[in-house]
């Protein structure tokens, strides 16, 4: 099959990047893993500015998924790391973007609804006020202002503000799953908090949806239509496994577990809602909860 397009991927083996990257070598596009913290050919380190701008020279699009780990508890160091990773590694790239003979026509890079604050009492769409409320707001913020280099130079840049991503291979799903299948799920804190979501598939087929669009705002909200509270997440997904998910953890409790991680994500309220991308005309293969649940275990 004669490629189509030559597409850099950073975070090639995370969640996210394995499945995009299957699905775009299925497309025939050349996919070319771009490693971060690495100082040879074929990628990036932040900590020394060492890039390599060869790889990057004549790219169709740069698809920028790299970055820390959020699921961690927040040391002092590893917030450092997390901030770093995407604030630095994003401002190097974008950079060096800007400044390469052949650009790109595209840049994806990854943000969250973190960038929205922590509590929100309302539905959120692309043009609402953002927030720097907590660490993830800094961090949002941060990643955000980094690719602004790359955008400055006529580079179509988009950033996609992620929810929970929902797959049973990885991520907070699949960290739930052993206590949901033994009956001992529930929601977390008093289950009344919103939460937005998307299914991996229909993340992967949104990124590649970015890449045949001619025109995208700067910010893409990448997150299902249909957000839920914490304790209709529990309902579905126990209905789904056919489990009783009525055990809920106590707000202390996550917070003693997993401190301001825990606070800022599984207790935090936000109802995003994809508007941007729905009035472009894409389209959700799993658009409501207990389908998307049901899919996701089903792969």
């Amino acid at each position: 099959m004669t490629s189509r397009r030559r597409i850099i991927l950073t975070g090639a083996t995370g969640l996210v990047g394995k499945a995009v990257a299957r699905q775009l070598t299925a497309l025939g596009d050349e996919v070319v893993p771009f490693r971060s913290r690495h100082d040879g050919a074929g990628g990036m380190n932040p900590l020394t500015g060492h890039i390599d701008r060869g790889m990057l020279e004549g790219a169709f699009a740069v698809i920028h998924l790299a970055g820390e780990p959020i699921s961690q508890r927040w040391s002092a160091a590893a917030k450092e790391r997390i901030l770093a990773s995407r604030r630095d590694g994003t401002r190097l790239l974008a950079e060096t973007l800007a400044g390469l003979k052949t650009k790109p026509e595209i840049f994806l890079s990854m943000s969250g609804v973190g960038r929205y604050g922590i509590r929100r009492d309302e539905t959120l769409t692309e043009t609402s006020p953002v927030s720097t409320e907590g660490f993830l707001g800094e961090v949002s913020a941060a990643w955000e202002l980094a690719t602004e280099p790359a955008r400055a130079a006529g580079i179509r840049t988009t950033c996609l503000r992620t929810g929970v991503v929902l797959a049973a291979s990885g991520g907070a799903l699949r960290m739930m799953l052993p206590a949901f299948r033994l009956g001992f799920g529930g929601p977390l804190g008093h289950g009344r908090q919103q939460m937005s979501w998307i299914r991996l598939g229909d993340l992967v087929r949104l990124i590649l949806w970015c890449l045949d669009q001619p025109n995208l705002p700067p910010a893409l909200n990448a997150v299902a239509p249909a957000p839920c509270s914490q304790a209709d997440f529990a309902r579905a997904l126990g209905n789904v496994l056919r489990r009783p998910a009525i055990l809920p953890a106590p707000a202390w409790a996550v917070r003693l577990l997993f401190g301001q991680m825990g606070e800022e994500t599984v207790l935090g309220d936000l109802r995003v809602t994809p508007a941007a991308a729905l009035a472009a005309g894409f389209r959700f293969e799993t658009p409501d909860l207990p389908a998307a649940l049901a899919r996701a275990l089903g792969e």
